[in-house]
């Protein structure tokens, strides 16, 4: 499921990247596009701005030449931009009346057109305008097109530069004037400078998407990086309430505990005299004589841990006189149940008392444990060492291994596997080894036996 979950989170991931790149590259194409509309049309209206001071020129040249012309009359307009047509390599030439009505063209075989209401509305302004036709034929030109040796269906690029009629140094309009270009080396232009702006635009894109890119993938890090720290922080808050949980339980446990120890010594006191008396060696009588006596056992060794504690006497314990005590406390308990006990090593450090009564319970509560985990027969091992610097101390069994469930909450109070188990005595040695600062870890549990260590720590 997390393997899952992951590839699930790196495909939206890169979904994000690819998405947020494709937005970028569409503004990046609009923009694009939306700049080569412009350029287009100012290079279209730089061919008419050009085209109309060629005409201005002209007319002031043919005047100042002495020749007389009046542009009011359609033969000398004609005349003025049939000349400009013929210098300037124009396919032809209309002109129109100020209204828009077709008067003439030149070349004769230059076809009759019609003049938009726009064009006329540039032209009552004084303002040229130039046009760009890529889908004409040539018969939409030419009256007779094969005699400019072009079929009739031929497709022609136009480009069109519509000029206001009028007396040079004069508002008045007096007409208008259409001319036709062959649109291709216009085409060419603007073909070129579409490129030039689609390689500054896959650049563009290039640039900034890595940028886009490095920066979606350092936030996406950091954003690792602070759910990482996020987890890490829940999990140890978790940790810490269930910790606090259990101390609160076991402070209560030890609480309820101390108060039934001092309720149950004087009467077991009592069933020990009475069983003492009693000179019966077998039967039930013998078996309750020795749970008597273990019981009594147990109830000294915690009243001594108790009054030691308060009394605030300290003494040292090598880790070899503590397996020895150790030994002696659990020995009758293994013979009893038919079960071996092997306890070796003994290199570590020296404890204090404190430490020793606490791991001497810790240790008690796990080996009682895996007493009752084995088949008579069973073997249970306790092994001291010095790991790293660390002593540490480890209960081994050969029993059939704890049930998953126990596994998945170990340490946590009323987790058993018994019948007639409280659920408290992992709990509580959990509890035991924390206060000491220790670390108490299952290392295996499986069908071949269970491994606890308790690791201690350095001097």
């Amino acid at each position: 499921m997390g393997s899952e979950d992951n590839s699930l989170k790196t495909s939206r991931q890169v979904m994000v990247v690819i998405s947020t790149l494709l937005v970028f590259g569409g503004g990046i194409w609009l923009a694009k596009e939306q700049m080569g509309k412009r350029i287009r049309e100012q290079v279209l209206a730089r061919y008419a701005q050009e085209l109309y001071a060629i005409s201005l020129i002209h007319q002031v040249t043919m005047a100042e030449s002495g020749e007389v012309f009046f542009l009011d009359d359609i033969g000398d307009q004609l005349s003025l931009y049939g000349a400009v047509a013929e210098l300037s390599g124009a396919l032809g030439v209309r002109l129109y009346a100020s209204d828009g009505e077709f008067l003439i063209s030149s070349p004769e075989n230059i076809s009759d057109g019609l003049l938009g209401g726009e064009y006329l509305h540039s032209a009552a302004l004084l303002a040229p305008v130039g046009t760009m036709n890529e889908a004409a034929t040539a018969e939409r030109v030419f009256w007779e097109p094969l005699l400019e040796g072009k079929a009739a269906n031929e497709p022609l690029a136009v480009r069109g530069v519509v000029l206001p009629v009028h007396v040079a140094d004069e508002d008045a309009l007096l007409g208008v004037a259409q001319f036709l270009f062959d649109g291709s080396d216009a085409l060419a232009d603007i073909a070129e400078l579409d490129s030039g702006l689609f390689r500054q635009g896959l650049f563009i894109f290039a640039v900034g998407g890595s940028v886009i890119s490095l920066l979606l993938a350092i936030s996406y890090i950091r954003i690792y990086r602070i759910h990482g720290s996020l987890a890490r922080r829940t999990f140890a808050l978790k940790r810490a309430n269930q910790e606090l949980a259990l101390s609160n339980r076991t402070s209560a446990v030890g609480g309820v505990a101390s108060h039934l120890i001092h309720g149950l010594r004087n009467p077991l006191a009592g069933l020990q005299a009475y069983l003492d008396d009693d000179s019966s060696e077998k039967g039930e009588l013998a078996a309750a004589k020795t749970a008597a006596m273990r019981m009594e056992g147990m109830i000294d060794n915690i009243v001594r841990t108790l009054g030691e504690n308060a009394s605030g006497v300290t003494y040292k314990l090598s880790t070899e006189e503590l397996l020895e005590i150790f030994q002696s406390r659990v020995e009758p308990i293994a013979d009893e149940q038919g079960v071996r006990l092997a306890i070796r090593g003994g290199k570590g450090r020296e404890l204090d008392n404190r430490e020793s009564n606490l791991i001497l319970l810790i240790l008690e509560n796990l080996v009682q444990n895996a007493i009752e985990a084995v088949d008579r027969g069973g073997e249970v091992g306790v092994r001291g060492a010095e790991t790293d610097g660390f002593t540490t101390f480890e209960v081994s069994d050969n029993g059939r291994g704890l049930p998953e469930a126990v596994k998945e909450s170990l340490f946590q109070p009323g987790n058993t596997s018994k019948e007639q188990g409280s659920g408290l005595g992992l709990a509580i040695s959990g509890q035991l080894a924390a206060a000491v600062g220790a670390d108490l870890t299952l290392l295996k549990s499986d069908e071949n036996g269970t491994i606890f260590r308790l690791t201690l720590p350095k001097q």
